[in-house]
């Protein structure tokens, strides 16, 4: 008879994701993740800037703001469910910074989506 953690992480003969996140080594996933982090809190700085400054970003950035606002969902989703399932395994020091970063590019996200879909809804 198989034990219940044999059934908990197995379903229908293959690994569920959170044992695939528990078992994954540490450098094959952490330099990506802080990667990505980084990436976002300098793309929310940037976009910050663009309406504090009031500076001109470039046609990149400018023309493809859905594709950015879609990419920096999908990256603060990640990291969320990263720090749910890791955080008694990240260093106490990092904690509150990973929180912090974590926390603002989900409400940075949340403004520019507002600010972006309204102004995109009183243009057309």
């Amino acid at each position: 008879m198989a034990c219940l953690s044999d059934t908990v992480f197995l379903n229908a003969g293959l690994p569920n994701l959170v044992y695939f996140f528990r078992t994954m080594s540490v450098t094959s996933s952490i330099s990506a993740l802080n990667v990505l982090f980084i990436a976002l809190v300098s793309l929310q700085f940037l976009f910050l800037l663009e309406l504090a400054v009031d500076i001109d970003l470039p046609a990149l950035f400018v023309e493809h703001r859905s594709a950015w606002l879609l990419a920096e969902f999908l990256g603060t989703a990640v990291l969320f469910v990263d720090m749910v399932v890791r955080f008694d395994d990240l260093h106490p020091r990092r904690k509150p910074i990973y929180l912090t970063g974590i926390a603002g590019c989900a409400m940075g996200w949340c403004f520019q989506f507002f600010v972006h879909y309204l102004d995109s809804a009183l243009m057309s």
